[in-house]
């Protein structure tokens, strides 16, 4: 019986601690979440426009962006944006999610199709990048795209 408590006591200690984690990450500043927002619209404007010297500005240069056929070093894909045919696209539904102080998902739904190197990108897909704060600038570290697909 007193193993079964220590038990549940640990438990409890371990959920209360890590809701208390969840809960400092979760006070970061509301206009910090805006800012990386605006960043991923801007991050995807780049990349729409072929605009080098922003795609550059946003990104870790040993970042990756995850395609369907493999890993693209961001340091790597800031010289091929050209390759990159997004005719018409849309943000919606996102929403950022705090890991800690200096990073945070950006979560959402990438509408509208287009291609890269050829390859047809889905015209729906979720879309998560992460950002962190690398010497006081956030910096996109991480892309990944999933295609959503009807039933």
């Amino acid at each position: 019986m007193t193993k079964i408590a220590v038990v549940l006591g640990a438990a409890l200690l371990a959920v209360t601690i890590s809701q208390g984690q969840e809960h400092s990450a979760a006070k970061v500043d509301d206009a910090v979440a805006k800012a990386l927002a605006a960043s991923e619209q801007s991050l995807y404007e780049a990349a729409a426009s072929a605009d080098k010297a922003a795609f550059e500005s946003m990104t870790s240069a040993d970042g990756v962006w995850v395609t369907p056929t493999g890993f693209v070093p961001l340091g790597l894909l800031k010289n091929g944006l050209r390759d990159f045919k997004l005719p018409k696209w849309s943000i919606e539904n996102l929403r950022v999610t705090w890991t800690d102080g200096t990073s945070a998902l950006v979560l959402y739904t990438r509408m509208g199709g287009g291609t890269f190197g050829g390859a047809q990108f889905p015209s729906t897909a979720l879309a998560a990048t992460l950002w962190m704060r690398r010497d006081g600038k956030w910096l996109a570290v991480h892309h990944q795209e999933t295609a959503l697909v009807e039933q």
